[in-house]
């Protein structure tokens, strides 16, 4: 416990509550200081001084009683969620951040076989580090619940890059991007496919973020599908991705930055200039026409076969040497030259509410 102060015009500086406090609040003593006994010139220079001594003993041997005696304040909640993992955490199949690693968290994606793999700061911690010049990437093990997809799904993760270049002369870095892909090694594509296209060239600066899938569903005779996230003003800059596929409605939601996808082309009769409602429509046959004229059934549940238990992260199946399928490498594709962070996937189509929950979790870093 403080004794005492002897010090003139001791409230002028207002310490008395400091002074007050209890020695369960302290760890060790002040002692006593006499100033009186100082001759200087200047008294103010004294009083000065003393109240830097003080405040400095008092910081070092006192904890902050706010934070020793009371609990945790919580964060506010978003969405309903304190963290991103509380977000549909029963169908969370799997989830890689990227810290110096490609753990999965939940271990659906095991025994990585990275070649030339990178990291750099990301979106949340470490990302992803493709290259422009050096190929990268990194095949794994995947468990059934990844390649046994059978209904809905969902893919969210954080994406940044410099946009893709035109391969007219084919090299690392210059054509479509590979990213992600559920391994099929007789069929040339994948289950599911996320890679960047080419680029448009009236649009050098746009990001064309593209999903393509191959269903086995034998009721289905368009097999495969897709959609295309034409992302405009993030050349450079991070920004959260979400394809949500709902099998009920066999529409694939897109969304970016947690809000509806601006503008979506890349599936069938998409309109010119690009979709703008958020979502893509897949048919399981022709539909004859942007309003369904031949009343075509709809994709419904999306399921694969033929796989081989194989994902690949930064490259296509088809790129990595050798390739993981009957294919060969294409002078039109490359390995991924951009970076991604915080990669999920999810056995349900996340609703809207959540996808901007996650979006708005990952960013305050929860």
């Amino acid at each position: 416990m403080v004794k005492h102060l002897l010090w003139e015009d001791m409230s002028y500086f207002r310490f008395h509550k400091l002074l007050l406090m209890s020695q369960k609040e302290c760890h060790s003593k002040i002692q006593v200081i006499n100033f009186k006994n100082i001759k200087m010139r200047n008294k103010n220079f004294i009083k000065y001084i003393g109240a830097l001594s003080l405040l400095s003993a008092v910081t070092i041997s006192c904890e902050d009683s706010i934070d020793k005696d009371n609990p945790a304040i919580p964060y506010a909640s978003i969405g309903g969620y304190q963290s991103s993992d509380d977000i549909a955490s029963g169908n969370l199949i799997a989830k890689l951040s990227f810290e110096n690693n490609l753990n999965d968290k939940i271990n659906n994606i095991t025994g990585q076989m990275p070649v030339g793999i990178a990291y750099a700061t990301g979106a949340k911690g470490m990302a992803y580090n493709g290259s422009s010049t050096v190929m990268r990437y990194s095949v794994a093990n995947a468990s059934n619940a990844i390649t046994g997809i059978n209904g809905s799904f969902t893919l969210a993760f954080w994406l940044k890059s410099d946009g893709t270049v035109d391969p007219a002369t084919p090299g690392q870095g210059k054509g479509a991007q590979g990213i992600f892909s559920i391994v099929r090694p007789t069929e040339f594509w994948g289950g599911i496919n996320l890679f960047i296209e080419n680029p448009n060239a009236s649009k050098p600066d746009r990001i064309r973020l593209k999903l393509g899938v191959e269903t086995s569903n034998s009721s289905v005779a368009w097999k495969g599908q897709s959609v295309i996230a034409n992302l405009d003003g993030y050349k450079g800059k991070w920004v959260h991705v979400v394809f949500a596929y709902d099998a009920a409605t066999s529409k694939c939601y897109v969304y970016q930055n947690g809000e509806a996808a601006k503008n979506l082309d890349g599936f069938a009769y998409s309109p010119a200039g690009g979709e703008l409602g958020g979502a893509a429509t897949w048919y399981a046959n022709d539909p004859g026409g942007a309003t369904n004229p031949n009343n075509a059934a709809g994709y419904g549940n999306f399921l694969m076969a033929g796989t081989n238990g194989k994902v690949v992260f930064g490259s296509h199946q088809f790129e990595t040497v050798p390739p993981l399928n009957n294919g060969s490498q294409q002078d039109w594709a490359t390995s991924f030259a951009g970076q991604l962070d915080e990669f999920r996937m999810y056995n349900i189509a996340l609703k809207a509410s959540d996808v901007i929950a996650l979006y708005k979790l990952e960013k305050d870093n929860r």
